[in-house]
């Protein structure tokens, strides 16, 4: 791959296209994006970008533009969403950052976009393409011919499917149908700093925790915003677009909850809700001279915060791997084989949080007993196999 230049298709224009597309053009690639919507926009509130994510970044070149819009908290906190007493901090401090060689931020979804954006812009060898619909895929002459909504076809060598979790391209290569329908409902927003109420403000990343429900906070560009976002369980199967909210539906499921958690739901906008789902994982990404990336290949609850981490991964083992072997059919295998058992990992594990997340009655005692007793030491080592830097595939 290093002897010549090739053709690379990416369908989906969010953080994994882009990411993507701006790694291969930095090894001489041609890359064409092909996103659905009709601008490169990002709707939405906050993401966090834990160090692992910050170190792809970096990989790419592309850290120190975010770090003017990032937010470095000092912890991570876990509340009892009733009562407001801590049940676990874990410090992000420089400790935090020099243990894992990059630092713990949060930044808006908007924003580490519009960078990669930018970045994908000043490039020749990236064509931006909008209201281009991927619809599916053939092997055609040792390359793919891409179909596209509008009836057009796109010729390439090699085809990225960074499509999301209804991916076209998934389902010519897995073929696993349509995701479950969804049974979490999220309500998120972004407000100005001088909003909230400083008793209520925190410089943290907080969580409070209730009985199939929680609520969770942060700041925003270098503290000028202020993010929040609720997460419920729905008591019936809920369909994809089925996204119209209410006041009394976002604050049901908090009955009960903090009197701080009631004052800084107000400021949260109920018009529109979002329903979120993921997808078993699976083994196999590639097909010849196709591949998956981010969420179109692991689509995970955001419990482990590391959808967008991931997808930066993803990003730079691809661009190793297409660099480490001479074919494209080899490199999409070799990359898919190192990255699915991680990133399922990844996937089991944010179903499983959620469930201490949003523990019910006794439950909730065990997991504050046991969280009580944990010393900092002991919390970094139940997190180093996630974000410790010999977990993170570098560019070669």
């Amino acid at each position: 791959m290093t002897r010549g230049s090739r053709k690379f298709i990416v369908a989906g224009g969010g953080i994994g296209g882009l990411s993507i597309a701006y790694a291969l053009a930095q090894k001489g690639h041609e890359i064409a994006v092909l996103e659905q919507a009709t601008d490169f926009t990002e709707v939405g509130a906050g993401i966090q970008l834990a160090p692992n994510g910050m170190r792809a970044l970096a990989d790419l070149g592309l850290a120190d533009p975010v770090m003017p819009y990032a937010w470095k908290p000092e912890a991570l906190q876990m509340r009892n969403g009733y009562t407001g007493a801590p049940i676990v901090k874990l410090p992000t401090n420089a400790e935090f950052a020099q243990r894992y060689r990059a630092p713990y931020c949060v930044v808006h979804r908007a924003d580490l976009l519009s960078i990669l954006l930018d970045a994908c812009q000043a490039e020749t060898r990236i064509d931006l393409q909008t209201g281009a619909r991927v619809e599916g895929y053939e092997a055609a002459n040792g390359g793919v011919s891409v179909r596209l909504s509008s009836g057009e076809t796109v010729e390439g060598d090699a085809l990225i499917g960074a499509d999301g979790l209804r991916s076209a391209v998934r389902q010519k290569i897995v073929g696993d149908g349509a995701p479950e329908k969804p049974r979490h409902v999220v309500y998120r927003g972004v407000v100005p700093r001088h909003t909230i109420p400083d008793a209520l403000w925190c410089q943290d990343v907080v969580m409070w925790c209730g009985d199939g429900a929680d609520f969770v906070h942060y700041p925003l560009r270098s503290g000028e915003l202020f993010n929040l976002v609720v997460t419920f369980r729905s008591p019936i199967e809920l369909e994809p677009d089925d996204i119209e909210g209410s006041l009394e539906d976002m604050t049901a499921p908090f009955s009960g909850f903090a009197p701080e958690v009631h004052e800084l739901l107000r400021h949260l906008p109920h018009e529109r809700r979002w329903l979120v789902s993921d997808r078993e994982p699976v083994a196999n990404w590639a097909d010849r001279n196709a591949v998956l990336l981010g969420d179109a290949a692991h689509p995970m609850l955001q419990y482990m915060a590391q959808g967008a981490c991931q997808a930066l991964e993803d990003s730079a083992e691809l661009a190793a791997s297409l660099s480490r072997h001479s074919t494209i059919d080899e490199a999409f295998r070799a990359y898919s084989h190192k990255r699915y058992l991680r990133t399922a990992r990844v996937q089991l594990s944010a179903r499983r949080f959620i469930e201490v997340c949003q523990a019910g009655p006794v439950f909730d005692q065990v997991r504050d007993h046991y969280f009580k007793h944990r010393p900092v030491e002991k919390l970094y080592q139940a997190i180093d196999w996630l974000y410790s830097a010999e977990s993170h595939l570098r560019f070669e």
